[in-house]
């Protein structure tokens, strides 16, 4: 909760203090996530992804008619599904589902390519909020909070459209986010269906409007 407040600070900060020479914009946005795990998944196991909605707001200063500087503070689910390999299936079966649920601080520049297109790059701070995973079979769902560490770092990469309608920016972007960090706090010799060492990873799909309060 304090990195919470702390951000919200800033953002506030930022809504009051706006500079003169740069443009400001702020807004909300909506976001698809296709998360998934990247590591060696235990033997006979396969990541096969998870899929969630989140959304935030999002505070852009112009600094050039180019460059943009955002910052997007965020729910973001992450996680994956863990497959197994079962004898009586020819394919592999859903059995359990890890859900890690973030509030994440995005530190975005984005450069416009034309007018209408730009591309994006930065970094992603996230704050872990639940963790849990559910049998597939049983419904029974574990509490793994204190095994998943409580930051998580991502690099960001991305390309996005936007579209001005009088004091408004409409915008789609597509997103790769990569885990820096191990995410993992297992000690050594668990016995879970997470490994010892894995890092979250996502594509993400992002729109939502921006109202430009000035030059």
């Amino acid at each position: 909760m304090k990195q919470i407040r702390f951000t919200l600070f800033i953002a506030l900060v930022l809504l009051i203090a706006k500079p003169t020479q740069a443009q400001f914009s702020a807004g909300l946005f909506g976001d698809f996530n296709m998360a998934n795990l990247s590591g060696n998944a235990p033997s006979e196991t396969a990541y096969t992804g998870r899929s969630g909605v989140g959304g935030g707001v999002i505070i852009d200063y112009k600094i050039t008619d180019e460059v943009t500087i955002s910052l997007q503070p965020m729910f973001l689910p992450k996680g994956t599904t863990l497959s197994y390999d079962l004898p009586s299936y020819k394919e592999q079966r859903d059995s359990a589902i890890a859900k890690f649920d973030y509030f994440t601080v995005p530190l975005m520049i984005k450069v416009k390519a034309t007018k209408v297109v730009y591309v994006t790059a930065g970094l992603d701070f996230g704050y872990l909020q639940s963790a849990n995973i559910k049998q597939v079979n049983s419904g029974e769902i574990n509490n793994v909070k204190e095994y998943v560490k409580s930051v998580d770092i991502s690099a960001n990469f991305g390309v996005g459209l936007t579209f001005e309608v009088s004091a408004f920016n409409l915008f789609v972007e597509g997103r790769y986010s990569q885990g820096l960090n191990n995410a993992s706090a297992f000690p050594e010799g668990s016995n879970t269906d997470i490994p010892l060492e894995f890092k979250n990873t996502g594509m993400q799909i992002l729109f939502g409007v921006l109202y430009n309060f000035g030059e």
